[in-house]
């Protein structure tokens, strides 16, 4: 009878020393997880306007593909926290398993919540980058035409006072503008 007692002591010795170590890495590694979670959310937060140029905008897309790649890092991270606590969940019952679904869920609603802003982020940066390229293709072409317009018309004579003469005047200018 001792035999067995001791033999059913080191057996239960070992479960909770298999469910320590478990839950000892399941809970760093989540901790882990969820605070760098939230740093990259407050990060996403923190961000400033989109630039008004086109290099500005790609540079803040450049940025926010650094973003990209740590949710990425932190989703792997989330399943491998998924594994340990479903191995966790096996050793340690109904009432620990709750509280790690608990603890799963938490990671996961975070892990969307960053997946969203930096989703969002990058929509607005995609419709900013779109009008400035817009923009300075317009600026270009303003200024491709400008020089040689006000050229053109430095070169023509001051408005007759014959209104024929004006009229000729008034035509040559129209040719010029088209």
């Amino acid at each position: 009878m001792s035999k067995d007692i001791r033999l059913m002591a080191e057996a239960r010795d070992k479960n909770l020393t298999t469910a320590l170590k478990l839950s000892e890495r399941f809970y760093d590694m989540s901790v882990d997880v969820m605070s760098g979670l939230r740093d990259l959310k407050d990060c996403m937060y923190n961000q400033e306007l989109p630039g008004l140029d086109p290099e500005a905008i790609k540079e803040q897309q450049a940025e926010l593909a650094g973003f990209k790649k740590e949710l990425e890092k932190a989703r792997e991270l989330v399943g491998e926290c998924r594994q340990i606590g479903h191995d966790l969940s096996n050793v340690c019952g109904q009432s620990g398993a709750i509280e790690i679904q608990k603890q799963m869920e938490d990671l996961s609603h975070m892990t969307d919540e960053v997946n969203d802003k930096i989703r969002d982020r990058g929509d607005e940066l995609r419709g900013a980058f779109q009008h400035a390229d817009h923009f300075k293709k317009l600026v270009d072409s303003i200024n491709s035409w400008l020089p040689q317009a006000e050229h053109q018309l430095a070169l023509m004579k001051q408005p007759s006072p014959d209104p024929n003469t004006l009229q000729r005047q008034i035509e040559e200018l129209k040719m010029s503008i088209e």
